[in-house]
């Protein structure tokens, strides 16, 4: 009789705490499972950070270098412009150079402009260089033709006949010759017509310029006409004629390297 109430308390005991373990899982399995309420709006997303762009961006002062470079290649084959071809493809290079050195920028107009800028540099020198050596050689020949043209002029003979015509006896005749920086003057007088003097003279040397001159008049008994006449190298370039006693002429010439004019 003693045993059997102490049984039922241990079971009594033993069923309470079941029953409460079993009420504490089924609560906590109803919580975590409960659905949402129906009305109630799922939570939106949040959005996060945008990307941020690693690409590199254009690079201008490549472009301005390969344009510069590019005028100054066209110009290096330029005459006279390829003096100045060489320092805009220097202008070029320099920016080309800069435009290398900037981070996160694209190289490749600045590569092609620093290669343009600097085969321009050199183009233009090279060709200054060689058309400048061309125009020497140019002007060279020409001063040596020029020399030469002189130098056979100074070593031209000239062919000068002065002459007097008439019918005087008594005639007074004087002629002057410069030629060459030299002159000479010759007077005859009491001569009879006709008469005639030829000369051999050189044309220009260091004076190019010549002067020919030729007066005869008549004595006091000759009535008759006199003339005086000046031939060079084969060309009258003076002529006249007077009459009666004591009658004058003159004749006169002057020009460069034989070349006269009449006076």
């Amino acid at each position: 009789m003693d045993r059997e109430p102490k049984t039922a308390v241990i079971q009594s005991v033993d069923l309470g705490t079941v029953e409460a373990t079993q009420q504490r899982g089924t609560t906590r399995m109803s919580t975590s499972n409960q659905p949402p309420a129906q009305n109630q709006p799922y939570p939106l997303p949040v959005p996060g950070p945008a990307p941020v762009k690693t690409g590199k961006r254009g690079n201008g002062l490549g472009i301005a270098a390969l344009i510069v470079g590019g005028f100054a290649l066209i110009g290096a084959f330029i005459p006279i412009l390829n003096y100045v071809a060489g320092f805009v493809g220097l202008v070029g290079l320099v920016l080309g150079i800069i435009a290398l050195c900037l981070k996160n920028r694209k190289k490749g107009f600045a590569v092609a402009g620093t290669i343009v800028s600097a085969i321009a540099i050199v183009l233009s020198i090279i060709l200054a260089i060689t058309y400048t050596a061309g125009f020497a050689g140019l002007i060279g020949d020409a001063v040596k033709t020029a020399e030469a043209k002189s130098s056979e002029a100074a070593n031209k003979e000239i062919s000068v006949v002065y002459e007097v015509n008439g019918t005087a006896t008594d005639a007074s005749i004087t002629y002057s010759t410069y030629s060459a920086g030299s002159s000479s003057t010759e007077q005859s007088s009491g001569q009879a017509l006709p008469f005639i003097k030829e000369l051999t003279v050189k044309a220009g040397e260091q004076y190019d310029f010549a002067s020919y001159s030729l007066q005869a008049q008549n004595g006091a008994e000759d009535t008759g006409s006199v003339s005086c006449k000046i031939t060079v190298d084969g060309d009258v370039v003076a002529e006249q004629t007077s009459t009666g006693a004591y009658a004058t002429v003159s004749c006169s010439a002057s020009g460069a390297d034989g070349v006269t004019e009449n006076k």
